[in-house]
């Protein structure tokens, strides 16, 4: 009897932080996506102490996803948009230009599509 309550509970530990995880990365994921809607606008509007606040936190969370992530391919795309986060970051320090809002809109497309993969290959 006990055997079997040991069985039940660690099933149910694993399965349920499992599910925890899965929760985390959709939600990583799905913030990374927000970003890259909103980056072009919150450029453009001045508001680069949110975006630059927004990117601190998705480095973050992309180095936890980093640590948990297996498949070598989807670990490469993780550290593209982390690369990609770190590029944006550093445009956002530089004045204000049409040229740099056109980097911000291209990083903001590469981290759309790598995080759609993301999601997609991770079956999110």
């Amino acid at each position: 009897m006990l055997r079997k309550l040991t069985k039940v509970v660690t099933i149910g530990i694993v399965v349920g932080s499992n599910m925890l995880f899965a929760g985390n990365v959709t939600d990583v994921l799905n913030k990374q996506e927000a970003l890259s809607h909103k980056a072009v606008v919150f450029y453009k509007k001045h508001k680069t102490k949110a975006l630059l606040s927004q990117i601190h936190t998705l480095k973050a969370q992309n180095r936890k996803l980093q640590r948990y992530v297996r498949d070598p391919e989807i670990k490469n795309l993780l550290v593209f948009l982390d690369i990609c986060l770190d590029e944006m970051k550093s445009t956002l320090n530089k004045p204000y230009s049409k040229d740099n809002a056109q980097i911000i809109a291209d990083l903001s497309v590469s981290i759309k599509e790598g995080t759609h993969y993301v999601k997609r290959a991770l079956k999110i």
